[in-house]
């Protein structure tokens, strides 16, 4: 009894001691070959969040494209293999839409119209149909970087001619913006979250958005650095606004010295608004392709009483063309290789086409109309 009892022991102390060895071992190799600021970046510690479809048993055939298209996010993955798993996945989704080029969708939804006697509107075409039972209209949730302070802002729409309309008597729910109010905290990059954002979409055009969303954001994942607080994300849609009863709301922008210039020197502007529906609203014409569901308005804001200074403006300014330069002073900017992954897709860029009076709209990407 004695010798099993000693027995006991010393296969208890052996086994303390091969842990202590383990755990000394861990420390050294941690010390000898740090992780990499990759590795070491928290939001590694959970699985990404992946682009859905809200009401999947309402969109059983988007769904699983969605599914099938998914980005892969292998650890250790180059910005050259990323790249090339967005191209094919693109290629990919092309071919299980029948597309050659985009703008097949606008001609495809402007019949769908036509063919019930209507003037192009979301309010109406998201509710019909394609031949294969799907609705035309679905809310898709995407992955999404935001600063560490930013709060989710509810979006509502209607077939209104005033924003301020949709604001005050707040038709239907149409899904969520964020807002972040301090520079100093859209800029910090490392204290960035990973969230959703939902808007409304042609359900035919959802596999594209859906892939050129998650391809920014996972860029993001990979390297800090390409991380972009995408906060507010503009689909199909006629009229829309935030609430008009949110009360004053305090935000920080930078304002230029002109309209026109080059000149990057710029003032960080404190205004107070009197609602966040006064920052977040819009209402497109109807021969917009959001009223189709076919374009997207990426981080579009309204800030009043600055100069050139609102992220991805509507803007005749040289300095706008300097897409990094203008994504280092406000995160909010979309630097250049989001055009260009914009381009991959297929989608017609705003320096491709002229907003009236010689403007180029910033944020806007759609299928193009010809």
């Amino acid at each position: 009894m004695h010798r099993l009892v000693s027995s006991h022991k010393i296969g208890d102390m052996v086994s303390r001691r091969a842990i202590s060895g383990l755990v000394l071992l861990f420390f050294l190799l941690l010390v000898a070959f740090p992780l990499s600021p990759l590795a070491a970046d928290s939001s590694f510690l959970a699985a990404p969040p992946r682009p859905q479809v809200l009401a999947p048993a309402e969109f059983p055939h988007t769904a699983r494209m969605l599914r099938r298209l998914a980005l892969s996010y292998v650890p250790g993955l180059s910005r050259e293999a990323r790249e090339q798993d967005f191209l094919q996945k693109l290629t990919q989704a092309r071919s299980m839409l029948g597309l050659t080029r985009l703008v097949a969708l606008r001609h495809q939804t402007l019949a769908l119209a036509a063919a019930n006697g209507r003037e192009p509107s979301w309010e109406f075409l998201r509710r019909q149909r394609w031949p294969q039972g799907e609705k035309v209209g679905l809310t898709l949730s995407v992955p999404v970087w935001v600063p560490c302070r930013a709060r989710r802002v509810t979006t509502y729409a209607g077939f209104e001619k005033r924003w301020e309309t949709v604001a005050m008597q707040l038709p239907r729910h149409s899904g969520y913006v964020w807002f972040a109010g301090q520079l100093a905290d859209i800029n910090d990059k490392a204290r960035y979250r990973a969230e959703t954002i939902q808007f409304e979409i042609n359900s035919r055009f959802a596999p594209l958005v859906a892939l050129f969303l998650e391809y920014i954001f996972r860029e993001g994942w990979y390297e800090r650095e390409k991380r972009i607080p995408l906060l507010v994300v503009r689909g199909g849609e006629d009229t829309y606004a935030a609430s008009g009863y949110s009360g004053p709301v305090t935000a920080e922008c930078l304002s230029f010295p002109d309209e026109e210039g080059a000149s990057l020197s710029a003032q960080v502007k404190t205004l107070i608004h009197p609602s966040l529906a006064a920052i977040h609203h819009g209402r497109h014409s109807k021969t917009s392709n959001h009223r189709l569901g076919l374009a997207l308005d990426l981080n579009d804001f309204n800030f009043a009483e600055v100069v050139d200074g609102s992220p991805n403006p509507i803007s005749r300014a040289t300095r706008q063309y300097d897409r990094d330069a203008m994504h280092k002073l406000d995160a909010r900017h979309l630097p250049a290789w989001v055009y260009r992954a914009g381009k991959w897709v297929g989608l017609r860029l705003p320096q491709e086409w002229i907003y009236f009076g010689y403007h180029t709209d910033w944020a806007h990407f759609d299928v193009g109309t010809r």
